[in-house]
């Protein structure tokens, strides 16, 4: 007779892989709402090739959105000097905003091939 206590057990299920849904890309922002980023503070949301105006004033962008995906968010921008610079795999929880110029970026989040930035003018140093 088989002794109850060491009877087999099951091992635990793991769950399935349908039963962690991905979440849904943001819808991006549209042109006008990008636009309101040439004050130098807006938040939008942005997927690859969305372009963020410059921020004259701030003497900042424009900027090209060339990569967003789980290694980060790729910025280009090219002034008018035609001195190329970009921000890299920036990601939410990076240790703070990435600053060009005057004008700071922070990752906010991605989700899917969208990311959500905060564009705002960068702390005065004195």
């Amino acid at each position: 007779m088989r002794d109850p206590s060491r009877a087999p057990t099951k091992p635990a299920k793991s769950p399935s892989p349908t039963a962690v849904k991905p979440k849904k890309p943001k819808k991006p922002s549209t042109r006008a709402e990008l636009r309101a980023c040439a004050d130098g503070s807006c938040t939008v949301v942005v997927r690859r090739g969305a372009e963020i105006p410059g921020v004259e004033r701030l003497r900042a962008g424009p900027f090209t959105v060339s990569a967003v995906g789980p290694e980060g968010v790729d910025l280009a921008s090219v002034d008018a000097s035609g001195f190329t610079s970009g921000l890299l795999g920036r990601r939410p929880g990076q240790g703070g905003p990435s600053t060009v110029n005057e004008l700071s970026i922070a990752v906010l989040a991605i989700t899917g091939d969208t990311a959500k930035l905060r564009l705002f003018p960068a702390k005065q140093r004195g």
